[in-house]
């Protein structure tokens, strides 16, 4: 049982590297558009001050996700596994969005 412990143990920090770190301007996208795709989901027709917050809140992230979105799909054209990840997240709020 030590033994396996141990084995594991051993092998974490393989398993860490082997997971792919993105890039900081893709992880920064994956985080404005996961933030704009939450807002656009949220609706308060009871509370205008609140509706207000969410409007501010989803022109800027989804304003900022589709203009990262659109230069670092072209930026990252010949990554396969980092384009991926950007049209991944690329989500409808993210491409619809219209100010």
């Amino acid at each position: 049982m030590k033994l396996v412990l141990a084995f594991m143990l051993g092998c974490l920090p393989m398993l860490a590297g082997a997971q792919e770190k993105l890039p900081r301007d893709v992880a920064r996208f994956v985080e404005n558009a996961e933030m704009c795709q939450h807002f656009a989901g949220e609706w308060d027709d009871n509370d205008k001050a609140r509706q207000r917050e969410i409007t501010q809140a989803i022109e800027q992230s989804c304003g900022l996700a589709q203009r990262q979105w659109k230069r670092l799909a072209a930026k990252y054209a010949g990554q396969p596994a980092i384009k991926k990840v950007i049209d991944e997240h690329a989500n409808d709020a993210v491409r619809s969005f219209r100010k």
